[in-house]
């Protein structure tokens, strides 16, 4: 009977421990003094899309141009430059060649200049296009203020004690000939020219002789013989030096002057 009545007593403090547990739990779960009960929950689809922060553009070189479309990103710092973002060079005459390449810096605005800035010299006759009023002169002669030819040292050359016309002088005076046909307002003087190999006498009649053999393949190209004087001056007036060969080559030559 007393183990009854104990065993009565200890199932009664189980039940009612149990009981404490189970109230202790329900109040810890309710949501009355929880922090989120005002909070209501949002559907995916109704919340309000996140704001997309663009990065800032760059411009590396601080030059103002950004760096998507700086040609020259490496700009100093102070340099002014163009919508590209490249240096701005000062260009005084505006021809086009920036002043410190610009070796005649105040051309004329409007003249077709060279890479160095300065007036274009077309046949090299050292006469400015703008001035020459001769402008097809060819290398060979020497010029006038005009840039109109006065002499020349024709490319012809001749052997030895030789002065005859063939096919090689012909070729020769090609160019030349040209010239005169394009220029009609032009005469000619031919001077013709030996070494000093042999007498005064004989290189005399032999320049001579050179002078009409260019006269005459002259003619060939249609040049009228009027316009044409051929002279001989002999060994007069050497170019080189008569004591060696190259130099007596150089001497046995053919001038020429023009005349308008």
């Amino acid at each position: 009977m007393k183990f009854f009545f104990t065993f009565v007593i200890l199932l009664f403090i189980t039940l009612d421990a149990q009981e404490k547990m189970t109230q202790t739990t329900k109040s810890t779960l309710t949501p009355v003094d929880s922090e989120y009960k005002y909070i209501q929950p949002i559907a995916i689809e109704d919340a309000p899309p996140a704001e997309i922060v663009a990065p800032e553009p760059l411009d590396g070189d601080n030059d103002g141009v950004l760096d998507i479309d700086d040609q020259c990103p490496n700009s100093k710092a102070g340099e002014k430059v163009d919508k590209a973002g490249c240096l701005i060079l000062n260009d005084t005459d505006n021809d086009g060649v920036p002043d410190k390449d610009d070796k005649c810096p105040n051309t004329k605005e409007g003249t077709a200049v060279d890479e160095h800035g300065c007036e274009l010299d077309s046949d090299a006759d050292g006469i400015v296009d703008s001035k020459d009023q001769c402008p097809g002169t060819t290398k060979e002669f020497a010029v006038d203020g005009y840039g109109c030819p006065q002499t020349a040292t024709l490319h012809v050359t001749f052997p030895p004690s030789r002065y005859n016309v063939d096919e090689k002088l012909i070729s020769q005076l090609e160019d030349f000939a040209l010239f005169l046909r394009e220029n009609p307002g032009y005469d000619v003087i031919i001077y013709g020219y030996t070494d000093s190999s042999g007498s005064a006498k004989a290189n005399l009649k032999l320049s001579q002789r050179r002078a009409d053999a260019v006269k005459e393949a002259l003619t060939r190209y249609s040049i009228s013989s009027i316009r044409l004087t051929a002279i001989g001056k002999g060994d007069a007036d050497p170019v080189a030096d008569n004591k060696t060969k190259e130099g007596r080559a150089q001497n046995r030559r053919i001038e020429v002057e023009l005349l308008q």
